[in-house]
């Protein structure tokens, strides 16, 4: 009851000031702000160009995916306002509910009438108007957790039992109803979370090394022995996709097919080949590689500029925070956005095997976006309390 009450009040206080939005537009980082808007602008019109044949072969609709995508940014932009006002005192309050809470929701994938299957896969929680990918809402409320506890256990940092391990059965929990779905991808991907923020808290490495060397092993063994065709075919894939060029391989050499084609500035933008059938996943965590047939090596170059700007921003809000939490929970987040930056277009590059993990604020998805931008909305939070110069 106390709780609600709370974010009552927190919502109230929102509403009630008219002034929040004028002191808000002038206290901004311009950085991180445009930086952002313009990644929204291609992951749009990318968005668009990539998914119009799916679009019109099975809605008839051209618009059909370009439309969801522009309701998810307006969606995430509700939450990203209120991200970027909420105090942060009553987030770090609310880290252990909100970590709970997505535990809940990734059990709660399994259940008939609420969890939905996509693609063979128990991801997603259907909500009639919308479908919502509760593993998205866990990797944020991972990195709340984990920046609070962090700091509050700071004299714990150099035991390994009460300082790490704690955090490894969180995470292992998490991991094994994420892999249950299955999507080991996104597994491994909380897994980097945990062990980059143990290493940004203070951890000792050899404390970070154990868990990473013992967990090789199981990993390997549910690639290769637990009998799931799928995880075993990507990691064949990505060792030698020509062995079968239309089977496994299909994807990848079409990306890099893809890739290839779009020379120093690309075939023109809508004018992909690619996107008529021969690269799956085109318009979600491929669309990488649709950006580098139509806007070529320019195109690619800048999407990674963005991205550095936004890390480099998000590097200097959590530096120059002067209080410990909101430093390491910035830390988290931009650990988190680049980790899935990195990891999306080492893929579509051949460098590692296909994860299923988006491109943060371009690919098409309403979960990632919208948990993109609360993260987003957090940094711009800790910059205006922290009284960053937005200007260096």
């Amino acid at each position: 009851m106390e709780t609600h009450e709370e974010f009552l009040n927190q919502w109230s206080s929102i509403k009630s000031n008219e002034n929040h939005l004028k002191r808000w537009w002038w206290e901004i980082d311009p950085y991180l702000f445009w930086a952002t808007i313009l990644l929204l602008c291609i992951g749009l019109i990318m968005v668009f160009s990539a998914s119009m044949t799916t679009s019109i072969m099975s809605y008839r609709d051209p618009y059909y995916f370009f439309k969801k995508q522009i309701v998810g940014v307006a969606l995430s932009f509700f939450f990203f306002f209120i991200a970027t006002f909420i105090r942060l005192d009553f987030v770090r309050k609310m880290s252990s509910k909100l970590l709970l809470l997505s535990v809940v929701m990734l059990a709660l994938v399994f259940f008939p009438y609420i969890g939905r299957m996509v693609g063979g896969s128990y991801r997603w929680i259907d909500f009639g108007i919308m479908r919502f990918q509760p593993s998205e809402l866990a990797k944020l409320s991972l990195i709340i957790y984990m920046a609070d506890s962090l700091v509050t256990h700071r004299h714990r940092a150099q035991d390994f039992w009460y300082g790490v391990v704690p955090f490894l059965l969180i995470v292992g929990v998490m991991g094994v109803l994420v892999i249950m779905e299955p999507d080991l991808g996104t597994a491994l991907f909380l897994a980097g979370i945990t062990f980059g923020m143990l290493f940004l808290g203070g951890r000792k490495i050899i404390h970070i090394l154990y868990p990473i060397f013992a967990g090789i092993p199981i990993l390997l063994f549910l690639v290769f022995a637990s009998g799931n065709q799928y995880w075993k075919a990507r990691l064949e894939a990505f060792v030698d996709p020509w062995k079968e060029p239309l089977g496994k391989g299909f994807q990848i050499i079409q990306s890099l097919i893809a890739i290839g084609s779009g020379g120093l500035f690309g075939r023109g933008l809508g004018e992909s080949r690619q996107k008529f059938f021969y690269l799956p996943d085109r318009h979600t965590d491929f669309i990488f590689a649709i950006i580098g047939e139509e806007l070529g090596f320019v195109g690619t170059i800048g999407v990674v500029i963005l991205f550095c700007f936004l890390f480099w921003r998000g590097w200097k809000i959590a530096v120059r925070s002067d209080d410990d939490f909101q430093a390491m929970l910035a830390m988290g987040i931009i650990l988190s956005i680049m980790m899935q930056v990195m990891v999306n277009m080492s893929a579509v590059l051949k460098i590692l095997p296909v994860s299923g993990v988006p491109l943060p604020l371009v690919s098409y998805g309403n979960s990632s976006i919208l948990i993109t931008m609360i993260e987003i909305g957090l940094l711009f939070n800790i910059a205006r309390q922290s009284k960053v110069n937005h200007f260096e």
